[in-house]
């Protein structure tokens, strides 16, 4: 429920903010960066790689990557999850576009306990749509509702995200997604082009 008004609050400042000469977002980037997750409540860390180009005007391409794992007590989780897809996007305001983006997702789980081992190799689809707004040149917040199938069980997902912009190619960002009992925070570095 917190989060739910977290995320109608994030939408509802970036649609009706004014963005004074903020230019509409960027879908050309590359970002990297640490990754803090929570897995059914237990700690872990890793890392994040993910990107997007625009195909035209408003047709992008979209990849991440991400890698958390732990170690308790001699038992070793390790979680990664590829997604991949092509999304359309078109401008609700100068500063704010809506997107929508089909995915396809791989999702990897290892678990190994004092020799023991046994892991799990999943693929599915995912649907998602999302606001991205340049609230000024220097701050753009993104908030994300998505839909995930990886055989045949599914979850909402939601992320919400806020970048701020040192000059118009760098910018550091954070990021939190929730889905079912994964919680994942991020912190990036990203190169826009």
């Amino acid at each position: 429920m917190k989060t739910n008004k977290i995320a109608i609050l994030l939408f509802t400042a970036a649609v009706a903010s004014p963005a004074v000469l903020a230019e509409s977002p960027n879908f050309n980037y590359v970002s990297a960066g640490y990754l803090d997750g929570d897995i059914d409540g237990d700690d872990a860390d890793g890392w994040t790689l993910d990107g997007s180009t625009l195909l035209g005007e408003n047709f992008f391409l979209s990849g991440q990557y991400q890698t958390v794992g732990n170690s308790d007590d001699g038992l070793d989780v390790d979680l990664n999850w590829l997604s991949a897809g092509v999304g359309y996007r078109t401008a609700i305001s100068a500063s704010t576009d809506f997107y929508g983006l089909l995915t396809y997702e791989n999702v990897e789980a290892e678990a190994s306990y004092r020799g023991n081992s046994a892991s799990e190799d999943e693929n599915g689809y995912g649907l998602s749509i999302g606001v991205r707004s340049m609230l000024s040149d220097s701050i753009e917040l993104d908030g994300r509702l998505g839909y995930i199938d990886i055989e045949d069980e599914s979850e909402t997902s939601i992320t919400l995200g806020a970048r701020y912009y040192m000059n118009k190619n760098f910018s550091i960002g954070a990021n939190y997604t929730t889905i079912d009992e994964l919680d994942l925070v991020s912190l990036t570095a990203r190169y826009s082009f």
